[in-house]
């Protein structure tokens, strides 16, 4: 409504003025800089001391790899003097007018020192502000990591199943770079973190409850990235083939010029390739009081190419400052899926022909006051031509076509503010506001004779506006606390409301050995813009896809506790509860022969158990780690057609990880994974049994990496489902595909170390 926006558009500007003028009437919080020799090469492990002007200490800090420190100093003011100390360097006292002094320059010592050994063991892990940090360059010391994406599969409790990321105790986990918000979907990041090397990453922050300034809400892992301090240009190549029956491929090239005061980057990716994907199903269908038996082998031939294109453009302001801009496109020209199948009901044909693209320009400015502002645009457009000739035994033909397409304009701005306080104490507040048009389109081109459904064309209006605050209070060094409530207004169509997502995390490190910590959380998921629409899509002769108009988004809640010993060994207690839960499910309909998949909310889905994580090592060639985790699962609907449930399950899982290590430029992976039967509504789903092996080997100095590995080799890690609840009888399963050979290449030149990017959320548009 417009008093809706009116008063939105007063609060931010009030939170944008109140902001702004607090930080610059307070005291300096931060003090930056970087450290050099003569030889402008940076210089790491130095104490930089903080005084008054009148030579009163205030606080201390060390240098990092790259020279940087940082001096979180409570009631320093301008001017004030800073002390240099190294044992190599002579000592050195400058005096600064600015909380960033820039770059300093040490002079060698003239005084040399034999036989002295100097001990300084830096901590692998501390927890700061309901965080918990990690020293990467620790951690992975020794070990065969070569990029990030392995350096987070390496934090503790941190799982990778059937290729999704996830932490023990949490619902799901989002992976986000410099503490911003990203927009990728999950491959193009995963292929992003694997291209940044190691080197880059300076720390990994573990969080089971996401403060929300970073505006994304249950667990998180944030990867800091190191800054650069030298002028460079380096570049990676990449190729890639996998045969999961039939071949497909990929080739891309990354490059990135650095200073210390900008860098830009760009990236393409080219793919071709050809899936099969086989299905059989038996389904027992009651009809007028008789049951028919259709028994069905549906396979699936896709095929086509996609281009991924990336440019960026970051400048670094000042050392707690910096600005950047970043054009993303996907764009897949020609997608084409042939869809057969065979049975004693029927014989069906699908063809379906498609294009798509997406493109996206986003916009993010760090001030050194602690003010953070962001914008983002996307536009995605896709096409689509689907062919359907069925023949219904004995002599029934349907034959039709439909043209469908989605259009979408989604914008997204953000204004964070964070100030420090005294005795420990912090606050943070923002705003932010997304929007989307969403333009769908279905229309069908029937043969005389055949019904079809009607033509539809929608038109879907998205507001979405998020006022948070948020309050943190630091005990000790080893204890922290952080509060903070989100106030949500969502409108869609004729749809509006007010929420509020409450968060919470305690921490306490009882030692570098003993880490506790408790967390609740709250989130909202949307479903896709294609699930709202009154469309119906035909996936054979006996098989459909209808959309669900007035599909609710469903409210997660999360709480869970976890301890961790010696910084590996995990132990977790979770609960979680879903409101308006919805997914997808098939249901044989009681008019006419036809399976039913639809997309519809039930009352809640809810899970709680205990999650333990082990890793072990053999001397220097055997790393390995095992999980165990039992859980209850319970889903209930009054409302699902004419059959209601609510059903309850004991879920159990085990996963053994093993890596042998050969050298440290060779090694080999043997990984198995055990689910027990669980369900999904009134699905019951069988075993995942997955076992995976594969090999890594760096060569050329550690410039190029080959790795080989084969997913899935006894082909059972695609279940078997089937229904017999309320009437309903039906099995689909016989996955006969799912074994595939991957093989991936990479080759790095002029030292390059990848950046890591933000990425694209097309979760919601049409797949």
């Amino acid at each position: 409504t417009y008093l809706t926006k009116f008063y939105m558009r007063k609060i931010f500007f009030i939170l944008v003025f109140v902001g702004c003028y607090t930080a610059y009437s307070q005291d300096i919080k931060l003090i930056t800089g970087n450290l050099q020799n003569i030889d402008n090469e940076p210089i790491s492990g130095a104490t930089v001391i903080v005084q008054s002007i009148d030579s009163v200490y205030i606080g201390a800090a060390v240098t990092d790899d790259n020279g940087l420190f940082e001096l979180k100093s409570k009631g320093v003011s301008i001017p004030f003097l800073l002390i240099f100390q190294h044992i190599s360097y002579e000592s050195k006292e400058v005096k600064c007018n600015t909380a960033d002094v820039g770059v300093i320059t040490m002079i060698r010592s003239s005084v040399l020192l034999d036989e002295v050994t100097i001990v300084h063991r830096v901590p692998l892990v501390t927890v700061e502000d309901g965080k918990i940090e990690y020293n990467v360059g620790m951690m992975v010391k020794d070990k065969s990591i070569s990029n990030a994406y392995d350096v987070i599969k390496e934090l503790p409790g941190i799982n990778e199943i059937n290729g999704q990321l996830s932490l023990v105790g949490a619902s799901g986990l989002t992976v986000i770079i410099n503490g911003k918000p990203s927009t990728m979907s999950a491959d193009q990041l995963k292929s992003l973190l694997k291209s940044t090397s190691v080197d880059r990453v300076q720390k990994a922050e573990v969080m089971y409850s996401a403060p929300p300034e970073y505006h994304v809400r249950g667990a998180a892992v944030n990867l800091i990235l190191k800054r650069s301090t030298v002028n460079s240009f380096q570049g990676e190549v990449t190729a890639g083939y996998r045969n999961q029956y039939f071949n497909s491929g990929d080739i891309g090239a990354n490059f990135r010029l650095t200073t210390p005061k900008y860098g830009f980057d760009f990236m393409y990716d080219f793919g071709l390739g050809k899936s099969l994907t086989s299905m059989d199903m038996v389904s027992n269908h009651t009809l007028d009081d008789k049951v028919h038996h259709i028994s069905q082998l549906q396979r699936i031939e896709g095929s086509g190419q996609n281009h991924n294109i990336r440019a960026a453009f970051d400048y670094n302001i000042s050392s707690n400052s910096n600005f950047d801009i970043a054009y993303t496109a996907a764009i897949a020209p020609r997608t084409i899926s042939d869809s057969y199948t065979t049975g004693n009901f029927q014989s069906s044909n699908v063809e379906n022909v498609g294009e798509s693209q997406m493109h996206n320009i986003s916009m993010h400015y760090k001030s050194g006051f602690g003010l953070t502002l962001g914008t983002d645009y996307t536009y995605y457009n896709s096409k689509s031509n689907q062919n359907l000739n069925s023949v219904i035994f004995p002599a029934e033909s349907v034959n039709f076509s439909i043209n469908g397409g989605q259009n979408i304009h989604r914008y997204s701005f953000f204004a964070d503010q964070h100030h420090e306080l005294p005795k420990g104490w912090g606050i943070g507040y923002g705003l932010l506001y997304n929007y989307a048009n969403d333009t769908d389109f279905q229309k069908y081109n029937p043969v005389p004779g055949n019904e079809t459904p009607g033509d539809t064309n929608s038109k879907l209006n998205e507001n979405t506006g998020n006022l948070y605050i948020r309050l943190s209070k630091s005990f000790s060094p080893k204890t922290n606390i952080s509060l903070s409530a989100t106030g949500e207004y969502y409108s869609i169509g004729d749809y509006d409301k007010w929420s509020v997502y409450p968060q919470a995390t305690f921490m306490h490190m009882i030692s570098e050995k003993h880490i506790f910590q408790a967390s609740l959380s709250s989130d909202k998921v949307y479903p896709s813009y294609w699930d709202m629409l009154s469309s119906v899509t035909y996936l054979d002769g006996y098989s459909e896809v209808h959309g669900t108009p007035g599909l609710l988004p469903m409210t997660n809640y999360n709480a869970s506790m976890s301890y961790i010993l010696n910084q590996k060994y995990v132990f977790a207690l979770f609960y979680s509860r879903t409101l308006d839960f919805f997914s997808q499910t098939a249901y044989q309909s009681p008019d006419r022969l036809a399976l039913i998949y639809k997309t519809q909310n039930i009352d809640f889905s809810q899970q709680y158990g205990v999650n333990v994580v082990v890793p072990f090592k053999v001397k220097k060639w055997l790393n390995s780690s095992l999980t165990l985790a039992g859980f209850s699962m319970r889903q209930k609907s009054s409302d699902y057609y004419d059959i209601p449930f609510n059903r309850q399950k004991f879920v159990g899982m085990a996963k053994l990880n093993n890596t042998f290590i050969v050298n440290k430029n060779l090694s080999f992976d043997l990984n198995f994974m055990y689910l027990s039967p669980s369900m999904q509504g009134t699905y019951d789903v069988d075993q995942i049994i997955d076992l995976s092996v594969g090999g890594k080997w760096t060569f050329l100095k550690g410039r190029a990496e080959l790795d080989v590995r084969c997913n899935d080799i006894l082909n059972s890690a695609a279940p078997s489902t089937w229904v017999d609840y309320g009437g309903q009888d039906y099995t689909m399963g016989g996955f006969l595909h799912n074994r595939a050979v991957v093989v991936s290449f990479s080759y790095k030149f002029g030292g390059y170390k990848a950046k890591s990017h933000k990425k694209v959320n097309t979760s919601r548009f049409r797949q």
